[in-house]
């Protein structure tokens, strides 16, 4: 998909996808760094930074603030391949946020329920977009990301605590699928998908036996703001949560 038609199809359903803006050598280079991220000891890493399956294995399942604890993933994360798409579908200039790590190992089972992302991040205006690089390959089979077309368009729905850890938010009521059709953004490994954080998605499980793993990068336009004290309690909350239920990696 061509650059500006991918920018049409963003405005039109609140989501699009980039193919092979990483070449597999890129993505090789990516990989070993993932690898390497994944071998420290981070000292200063807080609760929830690393989230694992509560299985034999500990599998991880998320890895967040990946540009607080390296250089590599903070520079990675303002690359003006992804920053340039992101600026054109807020209309301007951007910051970014965070990078993140999502891990569906083989044959996990967990899945993300439908949610917005701005249910947690509070942009106001709504011009904020999640960037997900593809590493492996990403199939209905493996839980690829599935977006409600459309549903960008209107307000943050009621949301309620999903007990799913890494993604702690889902919506109280499911939308009709006449009302917002389910696409599945099937990606290969250096393909790019962009969505805005008021979009309705979710993932399945992964019933391969290969992982599929996903670096996520999150910007919000210089204009929106975000509702701090709504923060401050989302992340009171989820602290609470992650005490509670997060398995620790021994």
């Amino acid at each position: 998909m061509h650059h500006e038609s991918s920018i049409e199809f963003y405005k039109r359903d609140g989501f699009a996808v980039v193919r092979g803006l990483w070449s597999k050598a890129e993505i090789s280079t990516i990989d070993t760094e993932v690898r390497h991220y994944l071998e420290r000891k981070i000292p200063d890493a807080r609760p929830g930074d690393f989230i694992y399956e509560d299985n034999p294995e500990k599998s991880l399942r998320c890895a967040f603030r990946l540009q607080v604890h390296s250089d590599y993933f903070r520079s990675l994360m303002q690359e003006s391949r992804i920053v340039k798409l992101v600026e054109q579908v807020c209309g301007g200039a951007v910051v970014a946020d965070s990078a993140m790590l999502i891990n569906k190992a083989p044959l996990s089972s967990y899945e993300f329920p439908l949610h917005q992302d701005n249910a947690y991040q509070f942009w106001s205006p709504p011009d904020a977009v999640a960037v997900t690089l593809a590493l492996d390959e990403s199939s209905a089979e493996s839980g690829a990301i599935v977006c409600l077309a459309g549903s960008h368009t209107g307000e943050i729905r009621p949301h309620r605590p999903s007990g799913v850890l890494g993604a702690s938010r889902g919506l109280v009521a499911v939308p009709r699928v006449d009302e917002f059709p389910e696409v599945t953004l099937f990606l290969n490994p250096g393909d790019v998908s962009f969505h805005h954080v008021n979009v309705i998605h979710r993932t399945g499980p992964n019933r391969t036996r290969h992982p599929r793993r996903n670096l996520g990068f999150a910007y919000h336009a210089t204009a929106s703001v975000r509702d701090e004290q709504a923060v401050v309690d989302y992340e009171r909350a989820l602290k609470a949560f992650l005490q509670t239920a997060a398995p620790t990696r021994t």
